[in-house]
């Protein structure tokens, strides 16, 4: 027989489903599911558990009691009503506590909080158990119920959905870093005075983009154009990448269709809306505010921010770093050409907060 459940709870269901497609912090996410679970069982407390590599289960999100008492504590594999639930993969109803010879009451006797009854919900991800939902004591003394077990289920597998979501977020995440990382160190080896230039390049660009208040998600895009504004000296033969001193004009020509060949190169990235981002700031990159850059001749705000940046970094690291032809300059020398240029090479607006952001 079906347990049917009222209005309210199916709200707060449906609310939660809607979250899980955000995107909200994994731990905000987790907090708010744990609310409502919370919320809608009438429980006064509760607590989100994860399987450590180590298989020691781990609080990672607590509510309703001191989180200093149970965040500085674990359980062993099978300990307490969570490590049974964890390592039978059956959930658990335990209106009592006191009858469970299995209940770890070491954890009321280290933070003082009285458990009467709970539930416990494993969480899945592709069939495998990744930790578990408990909820403490249903309000005014009563009891939970076989409905609150079932509640407490579909808040458990949408805890599980956002868990097993972020994880395969970051791992591509981190791939898709790591691809770039590596591609940006490969094309720094073809320029053997240029070691490490693209992530100097992007230290610096990070240190504006915080410094304007630019947003997360803009800084991370920022971050993987920065890294990547180089690329197209994939493209540019090593007779003039390796050229020991100034270029002639034909190495020059040569060498100012890398942004372009960088351009052809991202601009397939997806999603769209990012790899536009990307690839429009590294044809970009070597714009000059007053609109005598290359390769289009484009002007102040015709420039996207990224490349404009990107620009002033650029400009820094390659003027106090050495080159075959010339020895690096001092910092000092180095903010006072950027400051020079500023309203001609480069946006001054971001010559001011550059140079604020890099004084000592």
């Amino acid at each position: 027989m079906a347990i049917s459940i009222g209005a309210e709870c199916l709200q707060s269901i449906l609310d939660s489903s809607k979250l899980l497609n955000s995107n909200i912090d994994r731990k905000k996410l987790l907090n708010l599911v744990l609310d409502r679970a919370i919320a809608v069982t009438n429980a006064e407390a509760g607590t989100l558990w994860l399987v450590s590599e180590e298989g020691y289960l781990m609080p990672v999100v607590v509510q309703g009691v001191k989180k200093e008492f149970i965040e500085s504590l674990s359980l062993k594999p099978g300990e307490g009503l969570a490590g049974y639930v964890v390592s039978e993969n059956k959930p658990k109803l335990a209106r009592d506590v006191r009858d469970e010879p299995g209940w770890a009451s070491r954890f009321d006797e280290y933070s003082g909080f009285e458990t009467k009854s709970v539930l416990c919900i494993p969480l899945r991800a592709d069939a495998i158990v990744i930790g578990c939902l408990e909820l403490v004591n249903k309000a005014n003394n009563k009891l939970f119920s076989e409905k609150d077990l079932e509640v407490a289920m579909i808040f458990a597998g949408h805890a599980a959905i956002a868990l097993e979501n972020n994880r395969l977020y970051g791992e591509n995440k981190q791939l898709l870093e790591s691809v770039i990382y590596v591609l940006s160190s490969a094309l720094d080896a073809r320029e053997p005075y240029a070691r490490k230039h693209s992530e100097r390049v992007t230290a610096l660009s990070l240190k504006l983009a915080k410094a304007i208040g630019l947003s997360a998600k803009k800084i991370e895009e920022l971050e993987w154009t920065a890294l990547l504004h180089d690329v197209g000296k994939i493209g540019i033969c090593d007779s003039v990448l390796h050229q020991q001193g100034p270029l002639d004009k034909k190495g020059w020509e040569i060498i100012k269709k890398h942004p372009e060949i960088g351009h052809k190169i991202l601009i397939d990235l997806k999603p769209v809306k990012i790899g536009k981002a990307i690839s429009s700031s590294v044809l970009s990159h070597h714009e000059r505010y007053d609109g005598t850059g290359y390769p289009m001749g484009l002007k102040e705000d015709q420039i996207p921010l990224y490349a404009r940046i990107i620009a002033i970094a650029d400009s820094y690291d390659t003027i106090t770093s050495d080159r075959p032809y010339r020895r690096k300059a001092s910092k000092a020398e180095a903010m006072e050409e950027i400051r020079n240029n500023a309203g001609t090479q480069f946006d001054p607006l971001l010559v001011e907060k550059f140079l604020t952001a890099i004084a000592p």
